[in-house]
Formats: C-alpha cells, structure tokens, sequence
C-alpha cells in the first residue's frame, strides 16, 4: 500500500511541476503593430510626371521589422480632401506597388530613397495628372501589419527641387 501511495503523489506532483513549468516557458505572443513614421512626401504633396518621387520614412518595433511595401493608386473619385486636378482625356492612370524585406534582427531603421519613377507615359499613353492615394505598409516578424496612406497630386512639369 504505501509503495501505492508514494508513487500516486510522485505521479501528482510530476504533473503539477509540468504544468507549472510549462506555463511559465511560453512565448509571449506579439500583437503589436510595427510604427511608420513618414517623413516624405508629405500630405498633399506634388509629385512631378517623368521624374522620381523622393520617399523617406522611419520604421520601428517591439521585435523584428519583416518587410514594407508602397502602393500607389488614383484617387479620381475624389474621396479625399485635397482639390482634384481635372482628368484630361487620353490619358491613363498611374498606378505603383513593390515591397522591400528588412535586414533580419533589425528592429528600427530609417529608409531613403528614390527608387519610384512617375512615367510621362504608361503603354504609349499619357500619365494622369490628378490626386493619388501614397500608402506605405509595415510588416512585423509576426505577420503585424499597419499602414499609412497621404493624399499626393501627381502633375505634368519638373520638379523645382531636383539637381541639375
């Protein structure tokens, strides 16, 4: 009987310090969301057809950034606040997307640069001028996603900033 009775609470307190120990050694799960912080372009900004648009943002989390990714799509309906610049006719909309993968480990980085080209045509046929949506899209190492989307008006001319 008692060889009964040792092992029965050797079998019980197993089972507690398993679960006790177990409980103890799990990964916290990451619910947060990477931070975009967008230095440029700006809100209602104007974006030159035939010339490169200037893109600057900050990027950070708690663990590990994964990717980023800018969308660039008309915003002709007018949903926004900024005033539209009438669609002339014979022309196409402009639109843009294309993701980037972080450094593994990195958990804040600044990106610059000027690797989005606004073409003066798009399959032999004008680019619109008009209001666009910029959105810019985080990704965490756990699949966390945010995003921020700036109203910019895309128009004919050069850019008065750009080197000669």
């Amino acid at each position: 009987m008692k060889t009964y009775h040792n092992t029965h609470t050797t079998l019980i307190i197993s089972i507690f310090t398993i679960a006790i120990l177990s409980s103890c050694n799990k990964d916290e799960v990451d619910n947060t969301q990477p931070i975009i912080t967008i230095d440029e372009p700006m809100e209602n900004d104007t974006l030159y057809i035939g010339s490169d648009a200037h893109f600057e943002c900050d990027f950070s989390d708690d663990t590990e950034l994964s990717s980023y990714k800018i969308e660039i799509h008309n915003d002709f309906d007018e949903h926004s606040h900024v005033k539209s610049i009438s669609i002339e006719e014979d022309s196409v909309a402009f639109s843009y997307q294309n993701s980037w993968s972080f450094d593994e480990g990195l958990k804040n980085t600044h990106i610059h640069h000027h690797e989005i080209v606004i073409p003066e045509t798009i399959g032999g046929v004008r680019t619109a001028q008009g209001n666009y949506h910029f959105g810019i899209y985080c990704t965490d190492i756990a699949g966390n996603e945010s995003h921020q989307f700036i109203d910019v008006i895309l128009v004919n001319g050069e850019d008065p900033h750009e080197e000669d």
